[in-house]
């Protein structure tokens, strides 16, 4: 049997009729490997079987052109050995393979719709900003040049803003599309993804969407006010002020707060809340409140290290954070914004609103938590004059 579908395999490879394939469930845990996935591409007009091989810490590939048959092969038969479950995805075919621990194949195969294969390597990422078009709010923001073109040293900004539309996308399901929403900014800064989200939601959307940005800074506020009028984008405006002093009669749809320092984005969640704000997205920055609190008793061996005591207190601020909203009644969860890579500041609390109930017993479990640590926390204190 094994001799059989490892044939067939090579004769797919062969013939150019697969889409992927993949080895998992590996044998050998001391290989930190979580799985192999292989597909057809072309790098310099050959059409090669490319191999991904995913590891607990790094990725690996190889290129192996298909006409080298004999190394192929090889290396098929040494990925069966290791793997316990393979699935192999060709024109036409879904075929999983699963091989048991005294090496029985068993094979389940499933007709599907015929699907062309795409040879493309690197193929071009499918963003929501068009990295080929030209946008004038980019242009003014200097994250295109003149031409339309992304500028070098803008392009990590460029992908943090379509992964950031990403989230907004699914955020407009939480919203009341037949009316117009009104979104909050706390700490809009330079106001790159302030624009970008204007511009999405309003002219690819066309959504009824008015934003208003808040910041300290009162040369940012008036550049930022000034590419709007320019822009012509006549429901997003930008205000001088402070977070903690903002008052609005009006109903606040969503509110925004993107690298808020320390405790400025525990006064945008408190604002939220206040307000039963439906979404509410944050990335915060500079966790300094439970990092001053905490000291080398509390986990000696961790807490030793200021890298480690840093990452600590923002995993714990932040996890607090995320529980306050669920018992405000949010359906709330903490994500990857953007790679680590592009900033280190890329946990995103995000939290819509699922009920007004508040749960009590939850508020009291997370102060119980905190004070085992000897850690007192602003936003616990002030979330009970909300009750």
């Amino acid at each position: 049997m094994e001799h059989e579908i490892i044939s067939e395999i090579l004769t797919h490879i062969a013939n150019n009729n697969i889409n992927k394939i993949t080895f998992s469930n590996i044998r050998n845990k001391e290989l930190e490997l979580d799985k192999v996935i292989g597909k057809l591409v072309t790098i310099k007009e050959s059409i090669n079987l490319q191999l991904e091989y995913r590891y607990k810490r790094i990725i690996k590939h190889t290129n192996i052109v298909t006409t080298e048959s004999s190394n192929i092969e090889n290396l098929i038969k040494e990925l069966f050995e290791l793997a316990k479950d393979i699935n192999v995805v060709t024109l036409d075919e879904n075929i999983n393979i699963k091989i048991s621990k005294k090496f029985k194949i068993s094979v389940n195969r499933k007709k599907t719709a015929a699907k062309a294969i795409s040879f493309e390597h690197n193929k071009k990422k499918d963003y929501f900003l068009d990295e080929k078009q030209k946008y004038p709010f980019l242009i003014e923001l200097g994250i295109q040049n003149k031409d339309g073109k992304i500028v070098k040293s803008k392009y990590n900004k460029f992908k943090q803003i379509n992964k950031y539309l990403e989230f907004i996308k699914q955020a407009t399901t939480q919203l009341d599309s037949n009316k117009q929403i009104t979104i909050l900014d706390f700490g809009s800064g330079k106001s790159y993804l302030t624009f970008s989200t204007y511009y999405y939601l309003t002219e690819v959307l066309n959504m009824d969407v008015k934003i208003i940005g808040i910041d300290l800074k009162k040369e940012v506020i008036e550049h930022c006010n000034n590419i709007a009028e320019k822009l012509n984008f006549s429901n997003l405006s930008f205000i001088y002020g402070d977070v903690i002093d903002y008052e609005n009669k009006d109903e606040i749809d969503m509110v925004i707060s993107l690298h808020a320092c320390n405790t400025a984005t525990d006064i945008a969640i408190l604002k939220a809340l206040g307000w039963k704000a439906k979404v509410f997205f944050a990335v915060p920055c500079c966790q300094k409140e439970v990092n001053s609190q905490l000291n080398d008793e509390f986990l000696p061996f961790m807490l030793k290290h200021g890298i480690v005591k840093e990452k600590f207190s923002t995993l714990l601020t932040d996890s607090v954070r995320s529980e306050v909203l669920e018992a405000f009644g949010y359906k709330s969860d903490i994500v990857e914004f953007i790679s680590a890579e592009n900033t280190p500041k890329n946990q995103l609390i995000r939290a819509y609103k699922t009920t007004n109930n508040v749960d009590k017993d939850k508020l009291s479990n997370i102060e119980k938590f905190t004070t085992s640590l000897n850690v007192k926390m602003f936003l616990l204190d002030e979330v009970k004059k909300l009750i």
